[in-house]
């Protein structure tokens, strides 16, 4: 079972303290919870340069044998949906969470928001930026390290016609208050098996330490049967 969090998290801020590796492993699965590069306990660079292909990255981090399991947030989720892509006999499952039609676009504050992370917040900077950046540095990174992780040069590129190659069931889960993945309806239609839940009164940040989320992934993962799909 892989795990790999979000911009501006960690293994450890995503996943272990929020329960994740507890839950899974008194399930028996063997959780492998990957940082991304620039993030938590692994390197952390400062060239954009060193960010340049995220997905092989992770992929050179993963189990080499055997078909996988995995949960990913955000940048992690949209990660192994490249690595999906790719390397389309790699998952069994996905289970995505904050991740939607973003999949198709660009972080749309990212150089904003890699400016206050090398030059400190400006009376410019907006509300969202200022959060984003503290909750990044607060998690124990590197402000300058996730900054290049910002700044690297746009990857992963997905597309509906790369996406089609996924042959694992995806589940999406999103938060009713996370404008950053909604809407969702592009990335569950270029997706060929895919179910989708929003759950409500969530915010973007607020997922990964949701119970409910958790519920559903495990569900997923252990039965492989929600009882409906929603497009």
């Amino acid at each position: 079972m892989v795990l790999v969090h979000g911009w501006g998290g960690s293994a450890a801020s995503d996943w272990e303290d929020n329960g994740w590796r507890r839950s899974l492993s008194g399930q028996g699965h063997t959780v492998v919870a990957v940082d991304l590069p620039g993030h938590g306990s692994g390197p952390q660079p400062h060239d954009p340069g060193d960010y340049a292909d995220l997905a092989s990255e992770v992929l050179g981090r993963l189990p080499t044998d055997g078909v996988l399991d995995a949960v990913g947030f955000s940048l992690g989720a949209k990660v192994l949906l490249e690595i999906a892509a790719r390397h389309p006999n790699r998952f069994h499952r996905l289970v995505l969470g904050g991740l939607g039609d973003n999949a198709f676009a660009p972080e749309p504050l990212g150089q904003d928001l890699a400016d206050v992370l090398e030059n400190g917040a400006h009376a410019e900077a907006s509300t969202a930026v200022r959060e984003l950046a503290d909750y990044g540095v607060g998690n124990g990174n590197d402000p300058l390290a996730l900054a290049a992780c910002l700044r690297r040069a746009a990857n992963p590129v997905l597309t509906p016609d790369r996406l089609a190659h996924v042959r694992c069931p995806v589940l999406l889960v999103v938060g009713e208050n996370d404008p950053v993945a909604h809407p969702v309806h592009a990335l569950a239609a270029a997706l060929p098996d895919t179910q989708v839940r929003v759950l409500g009164g969530v915010a973007h940040l607020d997922l990964p330490g949701s119970i409910e989320f958790r519920r559903l992934a495990l569900t997923f993962l252990d039965a492989g049967a929600l009882t409906s799909m929603t497009r």
